[in-house]
């Protein structure tokens, strides 16, 4: 990726989503947007850094397009979030390849708009702090409810 050279970030990296057991994976699955969409959040993800000759790392988060959205019928999930897995074992984080090139895994956390609006305007911590209270982990969940509860008289969180 294109890491600005005064920033002490992974330069590889290897994103991941965690489905549930019965994830449907099957070609013929594959063919609803319903069970695919996992599989092309990655591909726009792995796409992004290329097509915008820039970087993806911890605590980035990007919208399903502007404004966002849901990734399919059935969810109103719209947006992603780059953090280190809390389910994968340690020795899953990272692996060297030679002394020059580590690559890091880190997990794709599927958002709902309000949560992504309320860690860009009170920063990751915010927003991490709501998931860690809430039990939320990586395992996708298509009907999670939102951690954030728009504003009814602004539309705002």
């Amino acid at each position: 990726m294109n890491v600005p050279e005064e920033l002490d970030v992974p330069k590889f990296l290897e994103l991941m989503v965690t489905l549930p057991p019965d994830w449907k994976v099957d070609s013929e699955s594959f063919k609803d947007e319903g069970w695919y969409w996992p599989a092309r959040l990655l591909k726009v993800l792995a796409r992004f850094p290329h097509q915008y000759a820039t970087w993806l790392g911890y605590g980035h988060t990007l919208p399903n397009e502007d404004p966002p959205k849901p990734y399919a019928s059935g969810t109103k999930l719209c947006c992603a979030m780059i953090l280190p897995s809390p389910t994968v074992p340690e020795e899953f984080i990272s692996l060297e390849i030679s002394p020059e090139k580590t690559i890091y895994f880190l997990s794709v956390l599927p958002l709902h708009a309000e949560e992504m609006n309320l860690k860009l305007q009170k920063g990751s911590q915010a927003l991490l702090k709501k998931l860690e209270a809430a039990k939320v982990t990586d395992p996708i969940v298509p009907q999670r409810p939102s951690l954030v509860r728009p504003h009814k008289r602004f539309g705002l969180f």
